[in-house]
């Protein structure tokens, strides 16, 4: 039959499902024209929506695809007037909840997370919105590879209205015949079931190689027998998703947050990037993470080259730093990871990714501790602190509280070219230097051949108002760091909470530098302003911060990640940042690289190198 014109679902009330195993499952009898109640314990993996909030909150049905991913209709979360498709990617323009694994909606059943992203289809009424935190005990559905066709029966599930109730409390299900497949839609008409307000984005099921899948999402319908309506058309609409499972796949895999880190991972004198990516959860329940290399070409920077990927590396448990733990001359990459806990307590582990000139080995494990060591205590950085050639990893350590206050550590991870040793407890101070309040960053900052670590401090207000901030530096002799001796302190306001800390030497003086880049907040008409301070080391302290760029456009502080390197083997250090510069149509993330190039004497406004989106 040909599909009509039918009125849009615009629904109000909601629906959860649940994993089926084997054949499509109904509880008996029926309870209304809709369909029958769904069993406890059926289609979990069924999703009701609430989006927005009070008098004008209205209601969904979505299908768990992904830990972390539900699809469902546009049409839940377009504004009224506007078109069902396509939508604005992002977060929703109203709060939305998911509730999980509820087949009855009064009890506590399964999970409520909050939808944090939509990613839409342009040509059909279909969204992925993804969820704050993965919903990893939820099997997720499977999604059909064929077409529906004529004649064909699909189970339809809701949490919309029914024969006798505006607002029902258990998702139901009902029966329906499929009469034609169009490019992008299936019509269907009712055969024991109706499709009301509510069951908008709910999923129409098929069985296939005795599996329950996931065929269509239910868009338009007469709302024949429907609480409310006197209308007696049966047919309905639905969205086809048998076509669109690569974009479905494409959509799980985005990349989520990054972390980075510089090197000259190649080693041909020129410093290159790396991004560490969250590829989010698995539909097994592991965790993906990706790695990603940013060749310097002199000029600019290569294409980036994905150089490892895992389904069992988890990107929130990991914390990123560089260098040449080998002394083979090409800079490698290290994980400081949290391995959970044991019998004595937490565990953590390092893990070493070994360049190999043209990309890195898999993760190593080249230290872990039985316990006692807490992965959320730590704060990672890399140098070489008792020169030999090799760098060596140190953490700035939560030592917790004494009596004469907060007790702050440093610990050195001394490579051994092929791993590390156990760490060694490097300073520590009896009280009063809080490590919540420091950032932490490695540089040769008085020229010795060793690397020392500096700490950007928060010293909170002064009794005028003003934001006080101090910079602190631990020299390292070779074997220990001496007691940290304050080298500057801000006589303005200066905000810790608005600083991102790198080093480099930015004069070619053979001294490392320390920069900033700096959150000058946001004006009436929306633009972001930075600006990027660079503190140049005398050898034994550090200048007064000097404002070497600061942004006319809108430059956005929080989408930035500053490194620093020789990028262009002149002797003189860079600033790189990778920004996140927004959202593609399709949902992927899309990041530029800046580098803002030293001079010797100031540094250059950033140019952009590089922009475009990794998988």
């Amino acid at each position: 039959m040909p599909l009509r014109p039918l009125r849009r679902v615009r629904v109000i009330a909601g629906l959860t499902a649940a994993t089926a195993v084997g054949a499509l499952t109904l509880s008996s009898p029926a309870q209304a024209i809709v369909g029958d109640a769904v069993a406890d314990g059926t289609y979990t993996f069924t999703a009701k929506l609430d989006i927005g909030e009070g008098e004008a909150k209205r209601s969904c049905t979505g299908s768990l695809v992904d830990a972390q991913w539900i699809l469902t209709a546009s049409s839940c979360f377009a504004a009224a007037g506007r078109p069902a498709y396509p939508i604005p990617t992002g977060a929703p323009a109203l709060k939305t909840t998911a509730t999980i694994g509820r087949a009855d909606l009064t009890g506590t059943g399964g999970k409520v997370v909050q939808v944090t992203e939509l990613v839409p289809r342009a040509d059909r009424d279909l969204v992925m919105a993804k969820l704050a935190q993965p919903v990893t005990d939820i099997a997720p559905v499977l999604l059909s590879d064929s077409a529906p066709v004529a004649g064909e029966s699909l189970r339809a599930l809701g949490y919309g209205r029914t024969a006798t109730s505006w607002v029902p409390d258990r998702l139901h299900a009902g029966s329906f015949s499929v009469g034609a497949t169009g490019a992008t839609t299936v019509a269907v008409t009712r055969d024991g079931g109706s499709i009301c307000k509510g069951d908008a984005g709910g999923p129409a099921l098929r069985e296939q190689d005795g599996k329950v899948r996931l065929a269509a999402v239910h868009s338009a319908s007469w709302q024949a027998g429907c609480f409310g309506s006197d209308e007696t058309r049966g047919d309905a609409v639905e969205t086809r998703t048998d076509d669109i499972v690569d974009w479905v796949t494409q959509v799980r895999g985005l990349p989520g947050e990054s972390q980075v880190a510089s090197g000259d991972f190649n080693g041909d004198g020129r410093e290159d990037i790396a991004a560490f990516y969250d590829n989010g959860p698995s539909t097994e329940g592991g965790n993906r993470s990706s790695l990603f290399a940013f060749y310097s070409t002199g000029t600019g920077f290569a294409e980036p080259k994905r150089v490892w990927s895992s389904g069992g590396f988890t990107w929130g448990k990991s914390r990123l730093t560089a260098g040449d733990f080998t002394g083979d001359g090409k800079d490698d990459l290290a994980v400081l990871y949290d391995s959970g806990a044991s019998d004595t307590g937490a565990v953590t582990s390092l893990y070493t990714f070994a360049s190999t000139g043209t990309g890195f080995s898999s993760p190593k494990k080249t230290w872990t501790t039985p316990g006692g060591f807490t992965w959320s205590k730590s704060k990672v950085t890399s140098g070489d602190y008792n020169g030999d050639g090799k760098d060596d990893v140190a953490v700035f350590y939560d030592g917790g509280t004494s009596d004469t206050g907060q007790v702050s550590s440093l610990y050195t991870f001394t490579s051994t070219g092929t791993g590390f040793a156990n760490p060694r407890k490097t300073w520590t101070t009896p009280g009063g230097f809080t490590w919540a309040a420091g950032q932490v960053t490695s540089g040769d900052y008085n020229k010795d051949g060793k690397d020392d670590i500096a700490v950007l401090y928060n010293g909170a207000k002064s009794a005028d108002g003003k934001f006080v901030s101090s910079l602190y530096t631990f020299n390292s002799d070779g074997t220990t760091f001496d007691n940290p001796r304050k080298t500057w302190t801000s006589s303005g306001s200066f905000n810790w909470n608005a600083t991102k800390l790198t080093s480099g030497d930015y004069s070619g003086d053979g001294r490392d530098d320390v920069a900033v880049l700096y959150n000058r907040g946001t004006t009436e008409a929306g633009v972001h302003q930075s600006a990027l301070f660079t503190f140049a080391s005398t050898g034994t302290d550090f200048a007064a911060p000097r404002e070497a760029w600061a942004s006319t456009g809108s430059f956005n502080w929080n989408a930035s990640q500053p490194v620093s390197g020789d990028f262009d083997k002149d002797g003189k250090a860079d600033v790189g940042v990778l920004y996140r510069t927004g959202t593609s149509e399709d949902g992927r993330r899309i990041d530029s690289l800046f580098t803002f190039t030293s001079t010797g004497t100031g540094i250059n406004a950033p140019v952009k190198r590089w922009t475009g989106g990794v998988v």
